[in-house]
C-alpha cells in the first residue's frame, strides 16, 4: 500500500518564511541597534531563539521551497521526514520564544 504524500499550502509557506524572518530580523535587530527599552536578559535564551528561528527559516527556503508542487500549484509537497522535521523544528521555536518571554521579550507584543 502506497503512503498518501504530505503537503502544505504554497501560501502558508511563504507567510511562514515572512514572519519567521520578521521574527529574526527584530531579535537581530536588539543587538544591531540596541534600545534601552529593549534589553537583553538572559543571552542563553536570546541566542536560543535566535538560532531556532534560524534553522527554521533555513529549512523552510533551502529544503521545502524547491520542492514539487501539485497540478494546481496550490500545494507544495511535502515527505513524512520534512513534515515531521518542520514539525520538530517549530517546536523547537515555540519553546525558545517561550523562555524569552520569561525574560521579557516577546515577538508577539513588538
Amino acid at each position: 500500500m502506497k503512503s498518501k504524500p504530505y503537503g502544505m499550502k504554497v501560501d502558508s509557506l511563504v507567510r511562514g518564511i515572512e514572519v519567521t524572518q520578521q521574527d529574526l530580523d527584530f531579535l537581530c535587530s536588539l543587538v544591531e541597534l540596541p534600545d534601552e527599552d529593549y534589553a537583553i536578559p538572559d543571552a542563553i535564551d536570546y541566542s536560543c531563539a535566535v538560532v531556532a528561528l534560524y534553522r527554521q527559516l533555513q529549512f523552510m527556503v533551502e529544503e521545502l521551497a524547491g520542492n514539487p508542487l501539485t497540478e494546481d500549484e496550490d500545494i507544495i509537497k511535502l515527505s513524512k521526514e520534512e513534515l515531521e522535521t518542520l514539525t520538530d523544528l517549530s517546536d523547537a521555536v515555540e519553546d525558545a520564544l517561550g523562555r524569552l518571554r520569561e525574560c521579557g521579550i516577546s515577538l508577539k507584543q513588538n
